[in-house]
C-alpha cells in the first residue's frame, strides 16, 4: 500500500476533532468520500464535521446528508486537524482559512487531480486513481474495518460519478475491483444509479433541449455549446440541472474535444472542457482553471457573449492548431 496512505491514516488516528471539506460546488466524489471518511473517523473514536461550500446536488440526498453543514465559514475552535478532499489549494474549498489557522492544525490533502499543490502536512495525491473515493476505500482496508452498507454506498457513488458511469479512461481494472468489493459490502448499484441518474426533472430536459440547440462545430471536430441565464429562466431550471450536459457534445461522432459554458449568478461564468485524447489541462490552467488531462474547467467573471466567442475560438485553435 502507498506509504502516503499509511502515514496519513496513522496521523489521523492521533487526532480528536477534525474538519472535513471538499471542493466548492460539491459532486458525487467529494460528497461520497466526505461521508465515508466521517464514518471511518467516527469508528476510530475521532470527532469530525463535514462542511461544504455551495449547493449539494439533490440527487445525492439518498446518502443521508443531514450531517453536512454549509456555513459561510467553518468554526475552527477546538479542532486539531483539517482534511481537504479534491482541493488543489485550500481556497478550492470555497472557504478562506488564514495561515495562522492552518498553521495550528494538522493539514491533510487528499486528491486525484494532477495540478494539486501538495500543500498539506500529509499529502495523498494520486492522479492514477479514478476518484478520492478509491483512496478513502484504502483507509478501511488498512485498518481492517469491514465496510458498513452506508459507507460502501457513499464510496461507490464517488467512483460511479467520477468515472462517468464507468465509461471514462480513469475506469481502471483496480477501480472495477474496488467497485465490486463495495457491492459485496452492500452497495446497491441499481438503486444508486436510479437515485443519481433516473430521477430527472422536466425542467432539466427542457434546458437540455435548448442547450443542445446551441452546439457549434469548430475546426471540424471541436464541439462548443452554452447555457445562458435566459435559458435557465425560460425552462424553470437551476445550475445543477446542467450536470453532464457536456457529455452530449463530447460524444458526437467525429468530435475530438468539447467546451461548455454556463452563465451563473453574479456575473460568474463556468466553463468545462472535455477531450478524447489531447491534454487540455494546460489550456485550462493558463486561464486560471484546473482539473485532469482530459477533463478540466474554470470559473471566470466577464461578459458572457464576449467570453463565449473568444474562448470557444481559442479552445478550438488549441485542440487543432493550424487547421
Amino acid at each position: 500500500m502507498d506509504r502516503s496512505i499509511t502515514e496519513t491514516v496513522a496521523a489521523l488516528a492521533s487526532l480528536k476533532n477534525v474538519l472535513i471539506t471538499g471542493h466548492a460546488g460539491p459532486d458525487g466524489d467529494s460528497i461520497g468520500s466526505g461521508q465515508a471518511l466521517a464514518s471511518f473517523l467516527k469508528r476510530l473514536g475521532i470527532r469530525s464535521l463535514v462542511c461544504q461550500s455551495g449547493a449539494i446536488p439533490r440527487e445525492l440526498a439518498f446518502l443521508g446528508l443531514t450531517g453536512i453543514k454549509r456555513p459561510d465559514r467553518p468554526a475552527m475552535s477546538g479542532r486539531d486537524g483539517i482534511i481537504f478532499l479534491e482541493c488543489c489549494t485550500p481556497d478550492r474549498s470555497g472557504f478562506t482559512f488564514t495561515k495562522e489557522e492552518l498553521g495550528s492544525l494538522e493539514v491533510f490533502n487528499i486528491d486525484h487531480h494532477p495540478d494539486n499543490r501538495k500543500y498539506g502536512d500529509y499529502n495523498i495525491v494520486d492522479p492514477g486513481v479514478s476518484s478520492v473515493a478509491e483512496i478513502i476505500y484504502q483507509f478501511f482496508v488498512l485498518r481492517r474495518l469491514p465496510l458498513l452498507k452506508n459507507e460502501a454506498a457513499a464510496l461507490l457513488t464517488g467512483i460511479v460519478t467520477d468515472t462517468g458511469r464507468f465509461s471514462q479512461k480513469n475506469t481502471t481494472p483496480e477501480c472495477l475491483d474496488i467497485a465490486a468489493a463495495l457491492m459485496r459490502a452492500g452497495a446497491d448499484i441499481s438503486k444508486l444509479y436510479n437515485h443519481i441518474y433516473g430521477s430527472q426533472k422536466p425542467a432539466r430536459i427542457r434546458l437540455l433541449a435548448e442547450t443542445l440547440g446551441t452546439i457549434e462545430i469548430l475546426k471540424g471536430s471541436v464541439a462548443c455549446m452554452h447555457t445562458n441565464r435566459k435559458m435557465f429562466e425560460r425552462c424553470g431550471a437551476v445550475y445543477d440541472d446542467t450536470k453532464d450536459f457536456i457529455s452530449y457534445a463530447r460524444d458526437l461522432d467525429g468530435v475530438e474535444a468539447a467546451c461548455y459554458i454556463r452563465e451563473g449568478e453574479e456575473g460568474k461564468l463556468h466553463v468545462n472542457f472535455r477531450s478524447l485524447r489531447k491534454n487540455i489541462l494546460p489550456f485550462a490552467k493558463k486561464l486560471g482553471g484546473g482539473g485532469h488531462k482530459l477533463a478540466s474547467g474554470m470559473t471566470v467573471s466577464g461578459d458572457f457573449d464576449k467570453l463565449r466567442k473568444t474562448l470557444t475560438r481559442d479552445f478550438a485553435a488549441y485542440v487543432r492548431p493550424g487547421k
